[in-house]
């Protein structure tokens, strides 16, 4: 397993790890196959789209939308008034954009279009080093070309 670090500043920043991935499944000798990637902790996310101003600004505004820092009622989170910590939004826009996600990879290559990327998000309201888990076969891992069939035989009346 690789491990990536990221010196995040915290509340709603991003980072591209696109190139990072490639170049750590590199070295790792990665074969073909999916690579798992996963960020540790519960108020970051991670997702694949177009790295760009206006894409980010979209879906920082949405998940706003559905999990704003300050319920529209005024209210607090329930996690706020159980754990007295203030950041439960934070942990709601993590589950909704999720940690962790399949890259797929071949000939040494992210295989993903150019303008899609590896994005992480950080949605905690204090800088933090977040941790990112990569795992991929390995090249000399026993491998088959052939289609993989998964038909079930119907049994006879």
């Amino acid at each position: 397993m690789i491990e990536l670090t990221v010196e995040s500043t915290g509340l709603n920043s991003h980072y591209d790890l696109t190139d990072r991935i490639a170049e750590a499944l590199g070295e790792q000798d990665a074969g073909d196959g999916l690579a798992g990637v996963f960020a540790h902790g519960s108020t970051v996310g991670l997702t694949v789209m177009r790295y760009e101003p206006g894409a980010v600004q979209d879906l920082l505004r949405a998940l706003e939308r559905v999990a704003p820092e300050s319920p529209a009622d005024g209210g607090r989170y329930l996690h706020e008034l159980t754990t007295a910590d203030p950041n439960g939004f934070s942990h709601l826009k993590s589950s909704l954009l999720g940690t962790s996600l399949l890259v797929p990879f071949r000939d040494g290559r992210i295989g993903m279009s150019a303008s899609h990327r590896v994005v992480l998000f950080d949605f905690d309201l204090k800088p933090a080093t977040r941790r990112v888990f990569l795992d991929a076969p390995r090249s000399d891992a026993p491998r088959s070309d052939a289609p993989r069939t998964t038909e079930k035989k119907e049994k006879s009346r």
